[in-house]
């Protein structure tokens, strides 16, 4: 299937909007509901304000969604827009939208923002774990419309799945902690310090407890975290770091820039830290996916992949690191033999004025 995901925030939509509306990466920009020559942003603002909605810090705003096909299959620009456009279209037909599809990584991709406040109602957009299920069948059946590669994305990690998740997902229902996963695994494979992943995450939401030894992960909508282990082998802090630091010397040695801007934390009732982040963040947050959707697309267990390619990593620093000791112990034995040679001249003209001043 495409890979759709996406999650609520409480920041304001102004950065998320100027960020994939931004004229260096979005090809094609559309929206629903709104007036295309007026400030989409403001015009968010405008139907909380009518509403008398989105006053609080810790209140939803907007909500932010992925979309993207398999490489695969070739979906051009055009395409690809035209697919956010319908898709938006069957599941936000009444609510604000904008929508943009990116050219910018190799993989096109779009994003579609929604304003929580439906402007003729003023009620709130809440979607459950199951309509979020709904909303993913629904992108897969327009999927198939389109003639694009579709899977079942309920046979997804099957193996880390307990039998409660197992469950919902019988009744037709999406695991929070499948949404985490999914959210871990994108800020993981786009990001090249921990500042970049903990700020990747937050833009769904999503934040971290926890992050000395180990990570631990508060879903939006719950209200105690979970740790990474719970969520699999591969959402430790060891493993997501051997990725990170993988991406950071794969930047042609480049210096990682340090966040821009200011970030500010606020605790609320539910135990939730919401972060509110410059442009310079959110410019990192929204990554391509290319080698997750490879994966999927091509039928194949994302973990087990990334287990073969972290062992490939571990043998390739061992290596790495066998070079390195042996440049050192030969680097150190001609330093040693060029100590000896010198100090055994040393001594011989040692030996000689040690000879004068005591015989004669």
């Amino acid at each position: 299937m495409p890979l759709f995901k996406g999650l609520s925030s409480k920041s304001t939509p102004k950065k998320a909007i100027d960020y994939i509306t931004r004229k260096d990466k979005a090809t094609f920009v559309s929206v629903r509901n709104l007036f295309e020559d007026e400030d989409y942003a403001e015009q968010f603002a405008d139907t909380m304000q009518r509403f008398g909605k989105g006053k609080k810090f810790d209140e939803r705003k907007y909500y932010h969604f992925k979309l993207s096909c398999a490489r695969k299959d070739n979906v051009s620009p055009e395409q690809a827009h035209l697919y956010a456009q319908e898709l938006a279209a069957i599941l936000f037909p009444d609510d604000e939208c904008v929508i943009a599809t990116h050219t910018d990584t190799k993989t096109v991709h779009s994003h579609i923002i929604v304003n929580a406040v439906n402007p003729i109602t003023g009620k709130k957009l809440r979607i459950t774990e199951s309509d979020y299920t709904k909303m993913k069948d629904e992108a897969n059946r327009l999927c198939s419309e389109f003639g694009y590669s579709t899977i079942d994305f309920r046979n997804k990690a099957q193996h880390k799945r307990t039998t409660e998740e197992s469950h919902i997902i019988m009744k037709g229902s999406t695991s929070w902690k499948e949404d985490l996963r999914e959210v871990i695994e994108e800020a993981k494979r786009s990001s090249s310090t921990q500042e970049e992943f903990i700020s990747h995450i937050a833009l769904y939401g999503v934040s971290v407890t926890r992050s000395k030894t180990e990570y631990s992960f508060l879903h939006p909508q719950k209200k105690k975290a979970i740790r990474g282990l719970k969520l699999g082998n591969n959402y430790t802090k060891k493993e997501i770091d051997i990725v990170i630091t993988k991406n950071r010397h794969g930047r042609n040695g480049e210096a990682v820039s340090a966040i821009t801007g200011t970030e500010r934390e606020q605790k609320s009732g539910l135990g939730e830290f919401v972060t509110q982040r410059s442009v310079g963040d959110i410019q990192r947050q929204m990554q391509q996916l290319d080698r997750q959707a490879e994966y999927a697309h091509s039928g194949l267990d994302y973990d087990s992949e990334a287990n073969r390619e972290q062992e490939r990593i571990q043998r390739e620093r061992a290596e790495r690191d066998r070079e390195e000791r042996s440049r050192r112990d030969k680097e150190l034995a001609s330093g040693n033999a060029q100590s000896e040679q010198s100090g055994s001249h040393g001594n011989k003209s040692g030996n000689k004025k040690s000879g004068n001043y005591s015989g004669k």
